[in-house]
């Protein structure tokens, strides 16, 4: 498994017989880069990404090449196996103006984020946090619908941390 890809989707061409030949030639027109990595299979075309952000070139890409043709799933969020299954904790920062503190943290909280540190630079709100892979999905489009696009963020992997036991039934 390729920890330091915790994000999985796949790429698949509507209207195509061979969903491998589309992968074989999708595959040929990216690049692996640090934040993303790509293997073409029978069923599509895989991507493996460190972030959400990491998923975006790629498919703009795709779809330059392949038109409407093309078909994302959703990112799905890739466990380390074993007993217990491990999840990829994330690290999360975020630059915004001071204005948008509060609904940025809200968010954050909403989803779960353990808020690590913050401090107010003049007009600059700053924010590390961390949270489960899974809790932060779409959290980039909140904030740049919360901040009107001018905060910047960055998410990167922390940790695997063995997944919470599910909760006993009662008896």
């Amino acid at each position: 498994m390729l920890y330091q890809y915790p994000l999985e989707s796949l790429a698949r061409r509507r209207a195509t017989r061979s969903q491998l030949d589309f992968a074989k030639q999708a595959r040929r027109v990216l690049v692996d880069t640090d934040d993303a990595m790509f293997e073409a299979h029978d069923h599509g075309l895989a991507i493996f990404a460190a972030n959400e952000d990491a998923l975006g070139a790629p498919v703009r890409v795709l779809r330059e090449v392949f038109g409407d043709f093309v078909e994302v799933r959703r990112p799905k969020v890739r466990m380390v196996p074993g007993d217990p299954p491990q999840e990829p904790v994330m690290h999360v920062r975020i630059t915004a103006r001071a204005d948008h503190e509060i609904p940025l943290l809200a968010e954050l909280r909403a989803r779960g984020a353990r808020v690590i540190e913050q401090c107010v630079r003049g007009r600059v709100w700053i924010a590390r946090a961390e949270a489960p892979l899974a809790s932060l999905l779409g959290l980039p489009e909140r904030i740049e619908a919360i901040t009107d696009a001018t905060a910047t963020h960055s998410i990167r992997l922390l940790r695997y941390a063995p997944l919470p036991a599910p909760p006993r039934p009662a008896a």
